[in-house]
């Protein structure tokens, strides 16, 4: 395993589009649960948390370079 390995723009490109699609399913889901009157499992608050776990996580292993275009691109 290599320790400094880190994502590159090309990386970020596809995790920030992986997060982003996630987090559009996971919304849109809980507000179709919403309107059935359901309770899902996990609420989307904790959903929410978890994923902004997620990115500071992905945001860490990420170079500057590639950090800076995905926070002005995204």
């Amino acid at each position: 395993m290599i320790n400094n390995m880190k994502f590159n723009i090309q990386d970020r490109i596809v995790l920030d589009e992986m997060v982003d699609t996630f987090t559009t399913e996971m919304t849109k889901n809980c507000h179709e649960a919403e309107l059935d009157g359901k309770r899902p499992i996990i609420t989307k608050q904790y959903w929410l948390q978890m994923i902004a776990e997620v990115q500071s996580k992905i945001d860490s292993f990420t170079t500057v370079k590639a950090l800076t275009h995905s926070n002005k691109y995204r």
